[in-house]
């Protein structure tokens, strides 16, 4: 609520400046009332009626029978005024004054009711330009209410409270309050203080204001540090870029309001000076654009500055050749910056260079050219961006509808050759579509980039695009075979003979059509399964949207699908409510604007193939383990599993190994293997079951574990030595106790008693044993 307003209708009052000019009211005078006028929560009110009697303070708005209720007495003085307090009345509420006493002196139109007045919260907004100062600072107090205030600033410096003395140095007033000054008189548009902390002890610092004669305050912080030292350094020690182009460099520097960068060849031949031309302080960093096709140019423009926002910065640029500031490079005679190494150098407000870094200034060159297709129907050709381009396919065909892409490898252009994304064809630069037919009379067809038209730069990889829309040059038409070639003249600063890039495309009409496995009859059979795929194929590009639709005898199903990389268009329905031999009245397909024809498509619903057969085998699995080995013996269950489907495909290996469970998820391309390992724990005597599945095969198999030590032993016990006899049972092969190797004593010979040994050398053998018992014994 407009302070204006109230001010007018104070007939004969002040607008006040401190708690000691209150606004005041003379209801004694001539068309001077109460009523209606707006108050400020804080201020104080005097009214002169002349009064005899107390005056009562009543809420709301004032009506004849004096009912409100009443929130305070006051009493006149002697001059028989009254004082009104506002501090606790409600912002945006109606009160007014009700006499309780006889009549009044006061021109008013009922002697007890004395006018409704409103009362309204002030408010204003008190902050710093910036967190962090050295010496000065300014404090900026908003007040959308009012046109003018005053108010009182008090502050504290590290949680201690600053004196009157300092306060008045801070903000240069005089008029001073314990621990706080007075400000008087701040303007709408003028509510800026100025604080000055060249005398003043670093750290945090809270400041309060206070308005005078209302009950609005705020507070604001500030931080004050050292001045810190002036620096700037380059963001990279090495920038490159090709002649023609434009270099880009960066620069970070603190404490210094403005900085220097100069350029200067390996000659020192070409020197720049760049200086910023205004303070930049607020700015952490600098970008520099440097053009090298403008530099040393009479009428060039080569360096754009901006700040860590985007913001162009104003700086002076002085070029001098061989120290000479009015020299320079002659455009007629085709002179650029050269190629090779720039120093630069950079200083922070200070006659000393405080970083140094390289510009290399390379050759330009002309690469290759490429064609991409990209779906006509999700972009129009002036929207295309970079990234769309890179999710393109590259192509030397188009279809009608698509949008063709052009790539080419060039640097050293982009300067002059494309102005913020559209073609100049400055400096001889050309591109150029040409029809490879040529017709009996005339010459062929040719499209040409014009000034103006639309250009995608990729400047980081030196290669630009244009994308066309085949669909909307009239003279790109289907069966057709085109050139496109990019040009460098010889009459371009940068070569010495003309440079080209060469690529050409077909273009071909948009087409859509079935495939699949046929009848003899030459019908597209689709299995009757819950999962029957229907596919399509199509020459538009990767990306572009279609659907697939089938009528059954009296259901219909239609599925939206995407051209996937290879030029495919599939979908699946649930057709296993069909049976076989079932009609299929349509089935049609559409991508873009290309659509199969109806009735060149028959289809005829055929029985889904058997599992076994549509698994081809599956995932098969050779498995191979050992079935018995000794304890502690390494052992394993070696499982190769092979692709046998005709196509690539998932599967779930699962193999058990005692308590032991696995499972490895498998990849396979059609015909491709891989080969896994398990080992078996045999620590101890066991019996080891072992399995092994993918879902389309699966072995399984028992490993034994045994003690190959114990049984050495049961070979008949080793016999009783003791007894020098049966020399143990041998186990099974007869009683080699008894001289006999088995039962079959035809095949007995004296002289094999033992394996290897003659009679006399087991007798000698028997003796020995003999006597060294019979030793021991003694």
């Amino acid at each position: 609520m407009s302070v204006v307003a109230m001010t007018m209708s104070f007939a004969g009052a002040a607008a006040a400046s401190s708690h000691d000019d209150p606004v005041k009211y003379d209801l004694t005078e001539e068309d001077v009332t109460l009523s209606g006028e707006d108050i400020w929560i804080g201020q104080e009110i005097e009214v002169d009626g002349d009064f005899e009697e107390p005056v009562q303070l009543k809420d709301g708005i004032q009506d004849e029978d004096g009912d409100a209720e009443t929130l305070d007495t006051l009493r006149p003085d002697d001059d028989g005024i009254v004082t009104v307090e506002t501090d606790e009345l409600e912002d945006d509420e109606p009160y007014h004054l009700y006499y309780t006493g006889g009549d009044l002196s006061a021109e008013v139109d009922d002697d007890a009711e004395l006018g409704t007045f409103w009362a309204n919260e002030h408010s204003i907004d008190a902050d710093f330009d910036a967190d962090v100062v050295t010496e000065d600072g300014t404090l900026e107090v908003d007040d959308d209410d009012r046109e003018n205030i005053s108010v009182y600033v008090s502050g504290e410096h590290e949680n201690e409270t600053i004196d009157e003395d300092d306060l008045a140095e801070i903000f240069d007033e005089d008029e001073q309050n314990e621990d706080e000054v007075l400000i008087e008189d701040l303007g709408e548009h003028e509510n800026d203080l100025e604080a000055d902390f060249s005398d003043q002890s670093t750290g945090d610092y809270e400041f309060t204001v206070d308005v005078v004669d209302t009950t609005a305050e705020d507070s604001a912080e500030i931080t004050v540090g050292e001045e810190p030292e002036a620096d700037a350094q380059f963001n990279e020690s090495t920038y490159e870029q090709n002649v023609g182009d434009v270099a880009e460099f960066g620069v970070d520097h603190d404490g210094t309001e403005d900085v220097t960068i100069n350029v200067t060849d390996e000659e020192e031949y070409y020197t720049a000076e760049i200086e910023t031309a205004e303070d930049v302080s607020d700015a952490d960093n600098l970008t520099v654009e440097f053009d090298s096709y403008e530099a040393g140019q009479e009428d060039g423009d080569p360096v754009t500055v901006t700040d860590d926002e985007g913001e162009p910065v104003d700086v002076d640029v002085t070029e001098a050749l061989d120290e000479d500031e009015d020299a320079t490079l002659d455009a007629d005679e085709d002179e650029r910056l050269l190629p090779g190494d720039y120093e630069l150098e950079v200083f922070p407000g200070t006659e000393d260079e405080t970083d140094a870094a390289v510009l290399v200034l390379d050759d330009r060159s002309t690469g290759d050219m490429n064609t991409w297709t990209a779906p006509g129907d999700e972009f129009d050709a002036d929207e295309v961006e970079l990234e769309d381009i890179e999710d393109s396919t590259e192509s030397d065909s188009v279809a009608e509808e698509d949008l063709l892409v052009v790539g080419v490898e060039a640097s050293g252009i982009y300067s002059y050759g494309i102005d913020d994304g559209q073609w100049t064809g400055e400096e001889d630069l050309e591109l150029k579509f040409e029809d490879t037919d040529e017709p009996r009379y005339g010459s062929a067809d040719t499209i040409e980039l014009e000034e103006g038209d639309d250009v995608i730069v990729d400047e980081d990889e030196n290669r630009f695009f244009v994308v066309v829309d085949v669909e909307d040059e009239a003279d790109l038409e289907a069966d057709e075979t085109w050139d496109v070639t990019f040009t460098v003249g010889d009459d371009n600063d940068y070569v010495d003979d003309e440079e080209t890039a060469e690529a050409q495309f077909d273009v071909e009409e948009s087409f859509v059509e079935f495939v699949g496995d046929e009848d003899d009859e030459g019908q597209l059979e689709i299995e009757n399964s819950n999962e029957s795929e229907i596919t399509a194929e199509t020459n538009l590009a990767p990306g572009t949207d279609g659907d697939i639709r089938l009528r059954a005898s009296s259901e219909i199903y239609t599925s939206d699908a995407e051209v996937d990389d290879d030029g495919v268009l599939a979908t699946t329905f649930d057709l296993s409510s069909h049976d076989e031999d079932d009609e299929i009245r349509t089935l049609s397909a559409s991508v873009g604007d290309a659509e199969t024809d109806d009735d060149d498509v028959d289809a005829v619903f055929v029985s889904a193939a058997d599992d076994d057969e549509e698994k081809k085998d599956g995932f098969k699995i050779d498995a191979d383990a050992p079935s018995e080995v000794n304890v502690d013996d390494n052992a394993s269950l070696d499982v190769d599993v092979v692709n046998n489907n005709d196509e690539a495909g998932n599967a779930t290996l699962e193999a058990t190994v005692g308590d032991e469970e696995y499972t490895e998820e498998l990849e396979l391309d059609a015909g491709d293997s891989v080969s896994e390992s398990f080992d078996f724990d045999t620590s101890e005597e066991a019996e080891i079951d072992w399995s092994v599945e993918t879902g389309d095969d699966s072995d399984s198999g028992t490993l034994t574990v045994g003690d190959k030590e114990k049984e050495n032993g049961e070979n008949g016990e080793n016999g009783a030595n003791g007894e020098n006899g049966a020399n143990g049972e041998n186990g099974e092969n007869g009683a080699n106790g008894d001289d006999a190797n088995g039962a079959d004593d035809s095949s007995a010979d004296d002289d094999e008693t033992v394996p290897g040994f003659g009679v006399a050398v087991a007798i000698v053998a028997l003796l020995g044993a003999a006597m060294l018992a019979l030793r021991r014994q003694n």
